[in-house]
């Protein structure tokens, strides 16, 4: 008897409520898995590689660079801070939350 009172105040509560202020809108459906493709630019000299898929195979063959000889910069569009350096090899590049139109510097190392 305790479980259908329950059941019936908040029953009256939600017609209360929806008497008051109408009934809710559907919430916003929000896609919270990390993009796994985003358009960028790479730069390096008048190069320019336009997919991730591309930088991941051809990186190394479009700059003439071996790895260790040279570092990789994100830069965010959106935002005002600086360029973030890509140094840790095991980061997944979706955790920088790349978007269309970011672009990947490449520089080459001094010694």
């Amino acid at each position: 008897a305790e479980y259908g009172l329950s059941i019936c105040i908040l029953l009256w509560r939600y017609h209360c409520l929806v008497t008051k202020y109408g009934k809710l809108a559907p919430l916003a459906e929000i896609d919270l898995r990390p993009r796994c493709h985003a358009k960028v630019d790479v730069r390096f000299e008048d190069q320019v590689e336009q997919t991730v898929g591309e930088l991941k195979k051809q990186l190394r063959t479009v700059v003439q660079l071996p790895t260790s000889n040279m570092r990789l910069y994100y830069i965010d569009k959106g935002t005002a801070f600086g360029p973030d350096e890509l140094k840790y090899s095991t980061r997944a590049l979706h955790s920088y939350s790349i978007q269309d139109g970011d672009e990947i510097l490449v520089v080459r190392k001094t010694k």
